[in-house]
């Protein structure tokens, strides 16, 4: 086995004959499910142009049109800088809806990156390569002989650009009033780790009248609406290592996590995660510290300031996406309780770091893990509560609360999507098909 992706996973040898069949059977069902993934959970792919140089790279790997990238083995063995490059955002000037000029994001000149098509995009990570890495697998296996499934896929590096924010909005509506229209049925949504952020920011935008025209209840496994402690050092320091999710206090050698950090940095989806409010609401304990310095606390109202200071202290270009923080706040300031019923699965029986400490005021070293609090190595089980509380107390819709069995594998961030567990409660909570309905109904 090996850790990828916040689970433990095991790199099976990849049987794909049957593939073809389970997307078949995942396009019928009694209602339609849509899935959507967290950070880094969909497999990418790039195009380069022909006389663009993005970075060397072994002739084998060389592909004209669309090419897997993320989490491609082979490109990573064959064309590690091409990789990382290719994967690379750059800030731009973009335009909002309303024809404000805004700070975004877009790919280098000769580049072109997309999620990866089909539910094969999230099932695996590397579709088609001999050895998996399953992300989605199970859960489609489980629900494809009964629901139609839908990815909501996205590009994931570029959650947080207020433009794209826009753009995820009109997608999202436009992929559930069409599923709503071919079935006649409402839609539920299953939404895992940041794609909860997605899920309830598009909600909250698009309207309480909309969402219940449209939606019969959410299933948001291990949401980070609220942000996570552990992303303070991932933010600008080791993102690889948790993207990886390596347990606490372990880290990536620093040549590789220097080596990636410069593509992962990019992505304004690192500094959605970072803690924050949420509806103007604080998931996390009065004056809890998420960072120390020899100086200084920072806590919840401070992140503002965490960043600038990362900015100013770090070398040249290190942070930059500290200019979108002000814009996500901003946006997530929008975020309303579901106005549909909504069922959060989460775990507590990880140490899951709460605070870290800089040794130095110069913020250069990676901090080190100086506190932790029960979770699923990832978001902490508290925060989760408390915004199922907050949630609650707006008295929209209900909202139920799922542990996961004191198994570990069924309590760790990415590993409870994966679970025997989680397949089998999920099915439990959809609202059910119409009598007689055998999984296969004609709308």
């Amino acid at each position: 086995p090996a850790r990828a992706m916040g689970a433990l996973v095991s790199f099976n040898c990849c049987c794909c004959n049957g593939d073809a069949e389970l997307w078949d059977e995942a396009a019928f069902g009694r209602k339609s499910v849509i899935l959507v993934h967290g950070l880094a959970s969909c497999a990418l792919q790039t195009k380069v142009a022909p006389s663009t140089y993005r970075g060397c790279a072994l002739p084998c790997s060389n592909a004209v049109g669309w090419d897997l990238t993320w989490l491609s083995i082979e490109e990573v063995i064959t064309g590690a800088q091409r990789f990382r490059n290719v994967l690379e955002l750059r800030n731009v000037m973009g335009v909002r809806k309303d024809g404000t000029p805004v700070l975004s994001t877009g790919n280098l000149e000769g580049v072109s990156v997309r999620p990866y098509p089909g539910l094969e995009g999230i099932a695996r990570l590397n579709p088609g390569e001999l050895i998996e890495v399953p992300v989605w697998l199970p859960l489609i296996e489980a629900m494809a002989p009964v629901y139609r499934l839908t990815p909501g896929s996205y590009d994931w590096r570029r959650w947080g650009d207020v433009v794209y924010m826009e753009e995820c909005v009109e997608a999202l509506r436009a992929k559930v009033e069409q599923e709503h229209r071919v079935t006649g049925r409402l839609v539920s949504i299953f939404g895992h780790s940041m794609g909860n952020s997605l899920v309830i920011y598009v909600l909250s935008v698009l309207g309480t009248e909309w969402t219940r025209e449209h939606i019969s209840e959410l299933v948001l496994v291990a949401p980070a609406v609220m942000g996570s402690p552990k992303q303070v050092s991932a933010y600008a320091h080791n993102p690889a290592s948790t993207v990886a999710g390596l347990p606490n206090g372990m880290s990536l050698p620093a040549p590789v996590e220097d080596f990636l950090r410069r593509c992962m940095d990019t992505a304004p989806s690192m500094a959605s995660l970072l803690p924050m409010r949420v509806g103007g609401v604080s998931c996390f304990p009065a004056h809890h510290v998420f960072v120390k310095t020899p100086s200084r606390s920072y806590m919840i109202d401070d992140m503002g300031h965490y960043v600038q200071d990362l900015q100013q202290r770090l070398p040249a270009g290190r942070v930059p996406t500290a200019k979108f923080w002000p814009m996500i706040q901003e946006e997530f300031h929008k975020i309303k309780a579901p106005a549909v019923p909504t069922h959060i699965f989460y775990g507590s029986e990880h140490a899951t770091v709460s605070q870290v400490t800089f040794r130095s005021d110069d913020l250069l070293a990676t901090p080190e893990v100086s506190a932790t609090a029960p979770g699923d190595l990832t978001v902490t089980a508290a925060s989760i509560e408390a915004l199922a509380a907050s949630w609650a107390k707006q008295g929209r819709a209900p909202v139920h609360l799922h542990m996961g069995p004191r198994n570990k594998d069924c309590q760790e961030h990415l590993g409870m999507l994966k679970s025997e567990w989680f397949c089998r409660h999920a099915l439990a909570v959809i609202e059910p098909g119409p009598p007689g309905c055998n999984g296969h109904c004609a709308h």
